[in-house]
């Protein structure tokens, strides 16, 4: 049988939803309560492989629903979910909870949630916790406080009280008249000299009732050992999300150190790259469900024409050629008959083996095999020899028996603590890629010693190693969480419980991770203006093709295409990098495939127009017979007319308005009166004399060249009745 999963913890919220948390035109003690009842639920949602329960009681609710309610006891109470694991149900119903017009009893609802958590046999749950919002507002009966504290000891309840803000409440100031007598409502207090009343969240003051409640709740938590926090101190922390902290499976084989030499060794994942989860088999409530899914094929066209799976096949991108690789091109793949295993190829100098020779997206340590002396000694001295030799030792990894080899290098780590090898793993050749960069040597010698003084001074101002009064470091790598898995948990759950809302933006909070640390803007900011006086700037304009180039030129001007190429921005960007080689004008991307071409080396415009409008005619055909068109397909004809005209007023307007004649014929034909009207909305017409010099087309040629002849429009009349042919035929017979 498999091994039966671990229980998971077991936790009840309690939350005041009667008048007194609602008295407020803003933010609310309510509203603050369900923004931290929603951070709870999402944590928990979120969490990996977690089995944690949740359950909601709400008390001040006008109505009574809870298994101790009787005729005068416990009395609205509502136990809105038992005990159950998060889903987006209970989320969705956090956002639309009941408002309640009378009070309930905060004891009382403590005592509910406790018999929601009991659980004789110990086996429900792992560990037990209530969580109390509240701000004491209501009426209360303090005759059960002894047993309600016997109660969450015996059953080891952990309490946490979120929101009230009470006087003195962790505060560990001094006060001069701290041993004088005061009363014990707590009612008054001195400040300088003057009695001052404790302020409530909304800026009224508190009353006895809360005053008294806040004076019991302090003694509950102080016998149970639980903890009381305010809003302000429990938002930063429910916030963000963080995965549940599981430790790594073992990964247990051999390390062979030659054919005759092995230790047994235990391989655990110390870091990993974090990615987002696929949520395909995630959040079931029972994990023997089947999962039924589904998958289809398209093709990348407008239609998104599905394809049966027999008909596809993978293939790789080499370049911007397709290869493909079928069933008979997976024989070619390597096969790793060896089963899993850790093996040492030689050993090298540590310095060989330098940072940016360090791949892979996880680490792991490796330690010798639980209970096995032997193996324990040997690895020590192993380590022991590699720290003091200063090496490392180059290894050959095999995950399992069909995974494919991986290099990896082994590094000593010995503290006062624990010793053991870390391994990283190694590129291949074909990972390493080379890059030249210019030497700075030259810049360098030519430095002033005030200069080089102003920029080791900004080095050590934004130094993060020692920032702090602590002298802890700054953005340490484990306290900084990921802000992209943070911004991904917040989008899900505000698109499952508001569906037609539109994505939020990333969360201050967020936001936050990514800002650098105060104390590094104040240390940089000191040293700055000493880097603008050493280091001045001036903004340099760059200068295009367009506005350098003769309009009036001919195209044939050798020398005004010489100061075109001269003044053309040779600086390459990540995008051009990665842009396909675009040689001609195709129909899926006309636009981009033009400006392309018009932004390569000595390009020819005549040619590369005559491209773009071959592939609007043929476009055009692709709106069938009469005038019921495509709108997306409209669209890229009015782009491209669009673009051509643009770039044709700027270098040669003869070219658009030699090609608009044939346009014009062509929308006749194919009877595309629509496309036409929305060519003369957009001003597609031919370029006037007035837009551009050049141009030999007058404003009233323009205007008459836009109106189209209605009776090319009618329908061709169809021919009449074969009969006659019919009996020619016959009479030739």
């Amino acid at each position: 049988m498999p091994p039966r999963a671990q229980p998971g913890e077991g936790i009840v919220v309690v939350v005041d939803v009667g008048p007194g948390v609602r008295a407020g035109t803003d933010v609310t003690f309510y509203s603050q309560s369900k923004k931290c009842l929603t951070n709870i639920l999402q944590r928990k949602m979120f969490a990996e492989k977690c089995r944690d329960r949740v359950g909601i009681v709400l008390f001040g609710t006008n109505g009574t629903s809870n298994h101790l309610s009787q005729a005068d006891q416990y009395q609205h109470i509502t136990v809105m979910r038992e005990l159950q694991t998060v889903d987006w149900e209970v989320i969705a119903k956090v956002d639309q909870f009941p408002y309640g017009n009378t009070s309930g009893d905060w004891l009382d609802a403590l005592v509910v949630a406790m018999d929601l958590l009991h659980d004789p046999d110990g086996e429900q749950f792992s560990s037990k916790k209530i969580v109390l919002f509240t701000d004491f507002s209501g009426e209360f009966s303090d005759d059960q406080t002894l047993k309600i504290i016997s109660g969450l000891k015996n059953q080891g309840i952990e309490l946490s009280i979120i929101g009230p803000e009470i006087m003195g409440n962790g505060d560990d100031s001094e006060d001069e008249n701290m041993d004088e007598p005061g009363p014990s409502s707590g009612l008054n207090s001195k400040l300088n000299g003057k009695t001052s009343v404790p302020q409530n969240w909304n800026g009224k003051p508190k009353s006895p009732v809360q005053l008294a409640g806040e004076a019991l709740v302090t003694r509950i938590v102080a016998e149970v050992d639980g903890i009381i926090c305010s809003f302000d101190e429990a938002i930063p922390q429910l916030i963000c999300f963080q995965k549940k902290s599981s430790g790594s499976a073992s990964w247990n084989t051999v390390l062979d150190i030659g054919p005759n030499f092995q230790i047994a060794i235990t391989g655990k994942i110390k870091v990993k790259h974090s990615t987002l989860p696929t949520w395909k088999k995630m959040h079931a409530h029972d994990d023997s469900a089947a999962f039924m899914s589904e998958v289809s094929y398209h093709r990348h066209d407008d239609a998104q024409t599905a394809v049966d799976k027999e008909e596809v096949i993978p293939g790789y991108k080499y370049g911007t050629t397709l290869v493909p690789f079928s069933d008979e091109d997976a024989q070619m793949k390597y096969q790793s008959n060896s089963p899993r295993s850790l093996s040492i190829v030689g050993f090298t100098s540590s310095s060989n083996v330098s940072h940016q020779r360090r791949a892979g997206d996880q680490v792991l340590i490796i330690s010798a095999r639980e209970g096995d002396e032997a193996a324990a000694v040997a690895l020590s001295s192993m380590i022991q020899a590699l720290e003091e030799l200063d090496m490392v030792a180059v290894t050959r990894r095999i995950y399992n028996k069909n995974s494919n080899p991986v290099m990896g290098a082994l590094f000593p780590d010995i503290t006062a603590n624990y010793e053991c090898l870390i391994w990283i793993p190694l590129p291949f050749q074909d990972d390493v890629r080379m890059y030249t960069f210019p030497s700075f040597q030259r810049i360098i010698e030519k430095l002033k010693d005030s200069e080089t003084k102003a920029m080791d001074d900004l080095i050590s101002a934004m130094d993060l190693s020692c920032q702090d009064e602590e002298g802890e470091e700054e953005l340490e790598p484990m306290g900084i969480l990921n802000p992209q898995l943070q911004h991904f948990f917040n989008v899900l759950t505000h698109r499952a419980i508001h569906i037609h809302d539109p994505i939020p933006p990333p969360a201050p909070h967020v936001i936050d991770i990514l800002e650098p640390p105060d104390c590094v803007c104040e240390a940089r900011d000191r040293v700055a203006s000493s880097i603008k006086a050493h280091f001045p700037t001036k903004r340099i304009a760059k200068k295009t093709k367009r506005d350098t180039e003769d309009l009036f030129a001919s195209n044939d001007d050798d020398e005004n295409k010489k100061k075109s190429k001269q003044d053309e921005d040779h600086s390459a960007s990540a995008t051009d990098l990665t842009r396909h080689l675009v040689t001609q004008v195709t129909s899926a991307t006309p636009v981009q495939d033009f400006l392309a071409l018009l932004g390569g080396e000595a390009p020819n415009f005549n040619l590369i127009c005559k491209q773009l409008g071959e592939v609007v005619l043929q476009l055009m055909e692709g709106f069938g017979d009469g005038d019921s068109t495509n709108d997306a397909l409209m669209a890229k004809v009015l782009e491209c007319l669009s673009t051509f005209r643009r770039e044709s007023c700027s270098i040669d307007p003869s070219t658009y308005n030699k090609f608009v004649p044939g346009l014009k014929e062509a929308v006749s034909n194919l009877r595309l009166l629509h496309l036409w009207d929305r060519v003369k909305e957009s001003g597609l017409g031919m370029i006037s004399i007035e837009e551009n010099p050049r141009s030999s087309v007058g404003r009233e040629a323009v205007v008459a060249f836009l109106q189209i002849d209605q009776q090319s429009q009618q329908p061709v009349p169809q021919p009449q009745a074969q009969n006659d042919d019919v009996e020619d035929l016959l009479d030739d017979l």
